[in-house]
């Protein structure tokens, strides 16, 4: 019984203060009229975060293309894997002439990519529509060319 009274008493003042916040509405045109506009905010900062953003934006505007994603169709290593990577990259160029591949040589692989897809429902789209054809196809992350501006 002791211990239930200090409990309620150590809470009290929570639940006062609750009820007098759920009772006031908020409203952001208060807190705007509290804001004076002349005051200035001044930032100190280390000189050398200045540096690490222009090597940011160095090293960044060196990469070509935009982060998006790709379907990876074929993937083989071997003796015959560059002949049939060109094979197959043919094939789907003569099936879908409008989407892009690309023939990579990652050592041992020789793989064969297709499509520059923005958002990832993008290349789900399109591994759906190309899934009876390419039944083990699977969506990467890659760098992806910068989208035609038509």
């Amino acid at each position: 019984m002791r211990f239930r009274r200090i409990v309620f008493f150590c809470f009290l003042p929570l639940l006062i203060h609750a009820g007098t916040v759920a009772a006031r509405p908020y409203s952001c045109n208060d807190t705007l009229s509290r804001f004076n506009h002349q005051e200035r905010l001044n930032v100190n900062q280390d000189e050398r975060l200045d540096e690490l953003v222009l090597r940011h934006i160095k090293i960044n505007s060196k990469r070509e293309g935009i982060q998006g994603y790709r379907i990876r169709i074929f993937s083989e290593s071997g003796q015959s894997a560059r002949p049939n990577a060109t094979e197959i990259r043919a094939g789907f160029y003569d099936k879908y002439p409008d989407i892009e591949t690309y023939l990579i040589y990652d050592a041992p692989n020789f793989k064969v990519y297709v499509g520059d897809f923005r958002t990832r429902s993008e290349a789900l789209k399109m591994q759906r529509k190309i899934s009876r054809d390419y039944p083990y196809s699977f969506i990467i992350s890659d760098r992806i060319n910068f989208p035609d501006l038509d």
